[in-house]
């Protein structure tokens, strides 16, 4: 995913958009990535058609719901949308823990139906087997 990489003078509406197609959401005018993504996050499909537009921007509440349904940490989203200063973040120098979800993503398994599918075969293969 790109939600590690930073573009400069990249706006909130322009690294959504890259977030978004890099998951698969078809973001054209009848695609119906627009309206799936909003559904995912539990917000209207205006909001997040305003937000790709860079007509608006996401308030602390959206940023966490966007960064849910992404399955990313809520702070880089807050930091991308100027609600909050990067250097506020924690850099510790332990390797963050990642999510199933973050870690699947990484892998370039987004929808739902695809990471039950890898966990299952990540069970399967975890299971004793006999001699």
């Amino acid at each position: 995913m790109t939600n590690g990489s930073h573009r400069p003078n990249e706006t909130f509406g322009e690294w959504l958009s890259r977030e978004l197609t890099a998951r698969g959401y078809d973001l054209r005018e009848r695609g119906g990535g627009r309206r799936a993504f909003a559904e995912k996050a539990g917000l209207g499909p205006a909001i997040v058609s305003r937000v790709l537009r860079d007509t608006a921007v996401p308030d602390i509440k959206t940023c966490g719901k966007i960064a849910r349904a992404l399955g990313i940490k809520t702070g880089p989203v807050l930091v991308r949308a100027g609600h909050l200063p990067a250097d506020e973040l924690p850099t510790g120098t332990a390797p963050a823990a990642i999510s199933q979800r973050d870690a699947l993503a990484a892998l370039g398994v987004h929808t739902e139906a695809d990471q039950h599918a890898v966990l299952a075969l990540i069970r399967a293969l975890k299971a004793p087997r006999e001699p």
